[in-house]
């Protein structure tokens, strides 16, 4: 009689212990960031006094606006590109059903599961023939379209209604038309969705920017981090100012993140429904 009363209670214990299990971490970078020197090897979290100076230091003593200012504004044109490719695209693979279409989508997927790293050196060099290395420019064209993006609104305009698609036909509405006044506003939760996983992807990656850019003016906050780290941090030398860069350079994914959030649980409802 009680046991899904139970069962309540065991999911709520559980997510909340998972929920610290993640959060930890954070809170540990924050304390860490407000440390004095001689405590980060103490064994203690709680700070014996606090130097918000560290938050301070980092916009004063290191390039980390530089580093943000690259990661947002170039996150911001890749997100522009991707999406529009990714809507015109994933429009063509899903409302157009001609095999030749479809055949399209499944080579387009297959080299989807190729991994990321075999397509380095054949970028590096076409980029190097162009002029393009340790630019910015150079990073944009390298990321103008992404698989993933056809792919994830492809799934999410399939589910648009056929009664409303033959409907807007019946009015005459062409290739464009369609595309803006039926996929994107029925589709527009799934694409604030993508806007956000492009955001994190491109503002965390890491690997590829850190071959391609070598100027420190052109640094993206994740090859500043490890700069920072290895310039700062080494050895313990300065662990509170790297802490503080870390906890900064969160801030614009936990902005985007608060104003999307809404949008994204109703993707995900809504996914989760027409299944």
């Amino acid at each position: 009689m009680h046991l899904p009363k139970y069962k309540t209670w065991i999911n709520y214990v559980t997510l909340i212990g998972l929920s610290i299990l993640m959060v930890f971490p954070f809170i540990w970078m924050l304390f860490t960031s407000i440390k004095p020197k001689n405590e980060i090897y103490s064994g203690t979290i709680w700070p014996s006094s606090f130097h918000f100076e560290n938050y301070i230091r980092v916009f004063t003593e290191t390039k980390m606006l530089v580093y943000l200012w690259n990661s947002i504004y170039v996150s911001l044109i890749v997100i522009a590109f991707q999406i529009v490719t990714a809507i015109l695209a994933a429009y063509v693979f899903a409302a157009i059903r001609k095999k030749w279409v479809q055949v399209c989508f499944v080579l387009i997927l297959a080299t989807y599961m190729l991994p990321s790293a075999v397509t380095y050196i054949p970028s590096f060099v076409l980029l190097s023939k162009v002029n393009l290395l340790d630019t910015h420019m150079g990073y944009i064209f390298s990321e103008f379209i992404s698989i993933f993006a056809i792919f994830f609104l492809r799934q999410s305009f399939s589910q648009v209604p056929s009664e409303v698609i033959h409907a807007a036909k019946l009015d005459g509405a062409g290739h464009l038309k369609l595309i803006f006044t039926v996929y994107i506003p029925y589709c527009k939760n799934a694409i604030a969705s993508l806007v956000l996983i492009t955001f994190i992807y491109s503002y965390n990656n890491y690997m590829w920017p850190s071959l391609l850019l070598k100027s420190e003016e052109n640094m993206f906050v994740t090859i500043g981090l490890r700069r920072l780290f290895m310039t700062q941090a080494g050895y313990g030398m300065d662990f509170p100012l790297a802490m503080a860069a870390c906890a900064v350079s969160l801030a614009p994914m936990f902005i985007l993140l608060a104003v999307s959030s809404k949008r994204i649980i109703q993707s995900m409802a809504s996914l989760y429904v027409n299944k």
